[in-house]
């Protein structure tokens, strides 16, 4: 038996941010987590002026890293619970909503703890999140997370990426104002752009994709195929379908769930920024699965034919000519050679236990994930 939802509610197009005005009404206090980029670009102020026009007594908290801890969320866990807020709303990257999910978890439920319900080792089963009652709206202004929409927090701790996964921290309401991302810099949005490409693919190849999350998926990785480039060098039109299409992606693997580039990116995380460590591993454990599994296989190719190509082979093609013509530097562009070579075994193991392998469509080694991450960084 397969299932498909989507708890969200979303709001698209230009301007749509003054939604924010109807849904900020009726509650007395709203705490608005955001980026720096957005408060430089004005958009925080214009939240605020929507949710103050409801009549609510506004907070913010600005300056969520792009790459963020658990331990930043224990530090403005306190400004939270001070403030008391009745609704939530995170305007920023994925980073932003991860976070803003993160602090509904433990500002709804106080004496739940990190190590207890985050996904530290597929073997292992996390505490249940109880009921959390503080609605939460998502704003995203990168295009690439498609955290608006999932049930998942991914932070840091160590180095290492872990996952919060329940669908109790799933935004009850997207806003997608294509405005926010026509301001990201060429860098972000290739890097955001291409983990789309990735959510798409690994979300229509696991073993639990069903029909619904595979037209969400083709539909996402289509659109970063044609725009992606155009979106790089800032055409508007590129900027917004991307923006779209990254949702997409986020109810794609929502449901059809991630595999091993994921876990892999994941646990390498103290590289650089996860989208460009997608790009760069997909490839690799593309090749690693279409040579173990006739599914696989299929699956991609699948994938090829919506973009005029035929087989698995010509895909992983296709995404190495697209990192290329992107730019997508080398992994031992990123990370010296001792470096990398003294941390592959820990991120090899710990990637081996990430609960997203299960959904891979084939069961990895710790040997074989190990030997993906040196090719990866040969360039082999």
């Amino acid at each position: 038996m397969q299932a498909f939802g989507l708890k969200t509610k979303i709001f698209l197009g230009e301007g749509s941010l003054s939604r924010l005005r109807k849904i900020a009404t009726g509650y007395d206090r709203v705490l608005i987590l955001a980026s720096r980029s957005v408060e430089r670009e004005g958009f925080l102020e214009e939240a605020k002026r929507y949710i103050g026009e409801a009549g609510a007594e506004v907070e913010s908290i600005v300056g969520v890293s792009a790459e963020p801890s658990y331990e930043y969320v224990e530090e403005i866990l306190p400004r939270a619970r001070e403030f008391e807020p009745e609704l939530i709303v995170a305007v920023g990257g994925g980073s932003v909503i991860d976070v803003a999910k993160a602090v509904k978890v433990f500002y709804d439920s106080p004496g739940t703890a990190f190590e207890e319900i985050a996904f530290i080792s597929r073997f292992q089963r996390p505490k249940p999140i109880p009921k959390l009652k503080t609605p939460l709206v998502a704003v995203p202004s990168t295009s690439g997370a498609g955290s608006e929409v999932s049930g998942a927090s991914v932070l840091k701790r160590g180095g290492i990426k872990y996952n919060i996964v329940t669908p109790e921290i799933a935004p009850d309401v997207a806003i997608l104002d294509p405005r926010l991302p026509r301001t990201m810099p060429a860098e972000v949005a290739r890097n955001s752009g291409l983990d789309v490409l990735v959510h798409g693919i690994e979300a229509y190849t696991t073993r639990v994709a069903n029909p619904f999350s595979d037209a969400m998926a083709i539909e996402a990785i289509k659109t970063v195929y044609r725009w992606l480039p155009l979106s790089v060098r800032g055409d508007e039109e590129a900027r917004a379908r991307v923006h779209y299409a990254a949702t997409m992606a986020g109810i794609a693997f929502l449901n059809g769930r991630l595999g091993l580039c994921h876990a892999m990116s994941h646990k390498a995380a103290w590289i650089g920024p996860h989208g460009l460590l997608n790009a760069i591993f997909l490839p690799y454990v593309m090749e690693f699965n279409a040579e173990r599994s006739d599914y696989a296989r299929k699956r991609y190719a699948e994938i090829a034919r919506e973009l005029g190509f035929q087989n698995a082979k010509d895909l992983i093609e296709v995404v190495r000519e697209l990192n290329e013509m992107l730019g997508v530097p080398k992994l031992s562009e990123l990370v010296d050679e001792k470096t990398f070579v003294e941390r592959v075994e820990e991120m090899a193991e710990k990637a081996y236990r990430d609960g997203l392998v299960f959904f891979n469509p084939v069961e990895p080694k710790p040997e074989e994930i190990k030997e993906l991450y040196l090719r990866a960084y040969r360039g082999e």
